[in-house]
């Protein structure tokens, strides 16, 4: 029987239950891709290199390699990752804290520059600016890294710990940027291995939604699954919830049977037409929605069971003569 009494919802949460859970299977394996391709350690470090390196159109400095200076400072190399296979082979770091970066530059590009005197003493800000200031000029650094550090020295008004709080806000705004970059790429791995899954899995929406809507035993076995359902991102588990849901009914899969809405046919009269309207345009909507992310269809998802755990029917409450709200009416004789 319907879980609500009215079948479009159940549809709707059997869909998105359905659409959820390719999309946190495609997650898991753009994951997955990312890790071995080490995807996020190179996109850090290619904003490091926007951050540090000199544009094209300048003169190359002494300190023209200020990215690789960085990654082998030991606030930032105690982070690496040694291969598992040959322990020379040394993985990038695929996230840098603001406060490591900024102490790393400051140690870098001026290196000499002590906070405090010989006995211990807390030396003047004056002196302590006017040494960075002195660095940073005669570092050899690109002319666009060495106007960008001084900038952020002349913000800070004399204030040795305002500098430091400039390079990490400066650092920040970058990897903002970076993340961007990271998420556009994550995105066009996301779509190329939903079109992949979707063709392996036969996941063609219009046969997922016709057998959803017609079958009420189907629907209501979905909609109770997700109702159970959690949010691993685990590639195993991932797939064992795919293959959970298809045991329910679903129809993914190939099959060469004839009579099942699996079946695609190369054959017949008209059978390119077939092939277009009954799976090409099911798979493309399947690849659709994987695109969107598994964040929007569990949100979707969760909408949706709210809508269905408001329509159901509250059970009054037995007459107190309180008059609360929901009770039952009762006679007064």
């Amino acid at each position: 029987m319907d879980l609500t009494g009215l079948p479009a919802l159940d549809f709707a949460i059997g869909l998105s239950f359905v659409f959820l859970l390719l999309s946190v299977f495609a997650s898991a394996i753009q994951e997955y891709v990312a890790g071995i391709l080490n995807l996020r350690a190179k996109t850090l470090e290619k904003g490091l290199a926007n951050m540090l390196e000199r544009f094209p159109d300048e003169p190359e400095g002494e300190l023209a390699d200020l990215t690789a200076r960085i990654y082998r400072h030991p606030v930032i190399r105690s982070t690496f990752k040694t291969g598992l296979i040959r322990r020379k082979t040394e993985r990038l770091p695929s996230y840098m804290a603001p406060r490591a970066f900024a102490l790393a530059v400051l140690d870098t590009v001026a290196p000499d520059v002590r906070l405090t005197a010989d006995d211990g003493a807390k030396r003047e800000q004056r002196d302590i600016i006017s040494d960075a200031r002195t660095a940073i000029a005669g570092a050899g650094l690109p002319g666009s890294v060495q106007r960008s550090l001084l900038g952020l020295l002349d913000d800070a008004r004399g204030d040795i710990d305002q500098f430091r709080h400039n390079l990490e806000a400066w650092f920040d705004d970058t990897m903002a940027r970076v993340s961007g970059w990271y998420k556009r790429q994550a995105q066009l791995i996301l779509i190329v291995i939903g079109i992949a899954m979707t063709l392996a899995l036969n996941a063609n929406t219009l046969t997922i939604g016709e057998r959803l809507w017609n079958s009420e035993a189907v629907r209501t076995a979905v909609v109770q699954q997700a109702a159970k359902a959690n949010q691993s991102t685990d590639l195993d588990t991932a797939a064992a919830d795919v293959d959970a849901v298809g045991k329910l009914g679903v129809p993914l899969g190939w099959t060469s049977d004839g009579t099942d809405v699996r079946h695609v046919s190369f054959s017949g009269h008209e059978w390119f037409w077939h092939l277009i309207y009954e799976h090409v345009l099911g798979w493309i909507l399947t690849v659709v929605a994987i695109s969107f992310g598994a964040p929007f269809w569990f949100d979707t998802l969760s909408r949706f069971s709210r809508l269905r755990s408001s329509g159901k029917p509250e059970q009054p409450l037995p007459a107190s003569a309180y008059g609360k709200p929901g009770e039952r009416v009762g006679s007064t004789t």
